[in-house]
């Protein structure tokens, strides 16, 4: 049986159909300003009309990888894909000649594209060979559409190569076709291997502002980028420069105050293009790249799969003039974030919650903020998930986070604050056959599992967190939940009355986690501060536990677990 409702109000302070009606109004205009400036549209700098220079191409769909050796594109693939971009792209980038890209050079030249054909150069000298035997062939096969070859990408940085030998292949590349060769490396690479310059026609350089050891915001992202050419026109003066690679992802983790987004992705391309169009007349360059490439996410995380100007659809992630908006469709977000706010407050409330209006406008902002924040979980969920084992994890979180927000709505509407021991819950699963599922059971094991989430995603972000998103939205919502329901309570009694040393261990680790993010991460990123204080706030119920612990310690021979059982 579960413990009786409890009413906190008073009969005087108890109100009728005004105070849920006002709470639905005021949350929904709150969700409405919330939507509104996600979705506003941003006014940007336009691209000066023509064609784009170059860009990355790989044609990779789906679950194709250039990890499966058995892959084969076929050609009417790629021309689907030419037949987008011959539209507004001169050239493309590749960066190697199996897995049927060999096939890109006949239907470039149908489309009037020229290709800057690329060798794959790793450590294994039979695959090198092989990629070398192909660009040699192609670049002899279509003189008039291979722009230039180059040799290796970013082999230098994988330390696969010497630059000697980097030097070789090019003089026989050279000899053998009498192309225009290069090699493609992060710009510090060529620095540190200038000899590589005598081997080359032209230097090509990677500037990425996002991936930089010290990353740059978009707002310097040119900037940066003016710099890095001016240091390799000096060291390499009589050499011309190619921007091998440049561009902005529209997804993914915050690096610093480097932010993956659609508006920014438009912004610094945009710029990018006007900038070569003025000032920077005469670079040539490549932009990184043409479709969206989900495969890349299980090398780089969610950022790897969201560089194209196309998204994995082939549809155009943005326009090249006029305001870009990050969330176009933000009125259907808005609609669907209050109706599930609408149904957290419908499911819990009408119930019989005979709150103050204070009380019902507080219920209204979280059901809306949780609508909200569900909502975005989804949507990044769909983003970042791959394999089938992604979807299940993610489907479970999701589980977790609304299972958290339902259970806590219906706390509150029945007035039983009281939550289970994590070791009561812990019992349960070892045991459900020996009791029933109750409400305080249900609200310790949504805790507990939205804490150890939170504690284990935590340690990834303080010792491998490069490639890890921060999933503020999904641990959002029971942190918000729990708190609330924590402050409705506002009595620590049950953790001086029962063992609750996981929720002590539990709560530390998880407040200095959350600290030790923040200060890993710097005060520029701000998604890890709102990670570090979601998980904070996560914490916050849990910590008299460990007062708790401490006041049972100190009492002469008893500790809480000695306690509860003399109790």
């Amino acid at each position: 049986m579960g413990e009786p409702a409890v009413n906190r109000q008073p009969a005087a302070q108890r109100s009728g159909f005004l105070a849920p009606l006002l709470a639905l109004l005021l949350a929904g205009l709150a969700g409405f300003g919330f939507w509104w400036q996600m979705g506003r549209p941003v006014t940007l700098t336009d691209a000066p009309p023509g064609k784009i220079h170059c860009v990355s191409y790989t044609p990779f769909r789906g679950s194709q990888t250039p990890f499966d050796p058995t892959l084969h594109i076929p050609a009417w693939q790629i021309e689907e894909d030419f037949k987008i971009l011959s539209t507004d792209v001169d050239c493309v980038r590749l960066y190697a000649t199996d897995q049927g890209l060999d096939q890109v050079l006949p239907i470039a030249q149908r489309y009037g594209m020229t290709v800057l054909v690329g060798a794959w150069i790793g450590r294994d000298p039979l695959a090198n060979e092989r990629q070398l035997s192909d660009v040699i062939r192609l670049a002899n096969a279509y003189p008039d559409t291979v722009r230039a070859i180059i040799v290796g990408n970013e082999v230098l940085l994988r330390g696969e190569q010497t630059p000697e030998a980097l030097a070789a292949m090019l003089a026989r590349v050279k000899q053998a076709t009498g192309k225009p060769v290069t090699y493609a490396d992060v710009w510090e690479f060529w620095l540190k291997a200038p000899q590589l310059a005598d081997a080359v026609d032209f230097v090509t350089v990677h500037v990425l502002p996002y991936w930089e050891d010290q990353p740059q915001p978009v707002a310097a992202g040119l900037a940066h980028l003016e710099a890095i050419v001016d240091k390799v026109r000096a060291a390499f003066p009589a050499k011309p420069i190619l921007i091998g690679e440049t561009g902005w992802p529209s997804e993914g983790r915050e690096r610093e105050d480097a932010t993956p987004s659609l508006v920014n992705q438009a912004r610094y391309l945009r710029e990018f293009m006007a900038y070569v169009a003025g000032a920077g007349a005469g670079l040539d360059y490549n932009l990184i790249e043409a479709f969206d490439q989900p495969w890349k996410r299980a090398l780089e995380g969610t950022v790897g799969g969201y560089w194209g100007i196309f998204d994995a659809d082939r549809q155009a992630k943005f326009p090249w003039r006029g305001p870009v908006s990050e969330y176009p469709q933000w009125q259907t977000d808005f609609a669907i974030a209050s109706g599930l706010g609408f149904v957290l407050l419908g499911a819990a409330f009408l119930r019989g919650y005979r709150g103050t209006i204070g009380d019902w406008i507080l219920a209204g902002l979280i059901a809306e903020a949780t609508g909200s924040a569900l909502l975005l979980q989804v949507r990044h969920s769909l983003l970042a998930s791959m394999a089938s084992y992604d979807y299940a994890a993610e489907a479970l979180l999701l589980l977790v986070t609304a299972g958290s927000a339902l259970a806590v709505f219906h706390a509150q509407a029945t007035g039983r604050f009281k939550i289970a021991a994590f070791s009561s819950a812990l019992a349960w699963l070892c045991r459900p056959w020996r009791k029933r599922l109750d409400l305080p059971t249900i609200l310790a094991l949504l805790q507990g599992s939205a804490v150890v989430t939170a504690l284990a995603l935590s340690l990834g972000f303080i010792f491998d967190p490069r490639y890890r998103d921060f999933p503020l939205a999904a641990l959002l919502t029971p942190a918000i939940a729990f708190a609330w329901l924590a402050w409705s309570a506002r009595d620590i009694a049950a953790a001086r009355k029962a063992d609750r040393r996981e929720e002590a261990l539990l709560s530390g680790l998880l407040f200095l986690a959350g600290l030790l993010v923040a200060i890993r991460e710097g005060p520029l990123n701000f998604v890890a501060l709102g990670w570090a204080a979601t998980a904070l706030l996560l914490a916050l119920p849990l910590l008299p536990a460990l007062r708790a612990l401490r006041v049972g310690a100190a009492e002469p021979g008893i500790g809480a677990h000695q306690a509860q059982q003399a109790k």
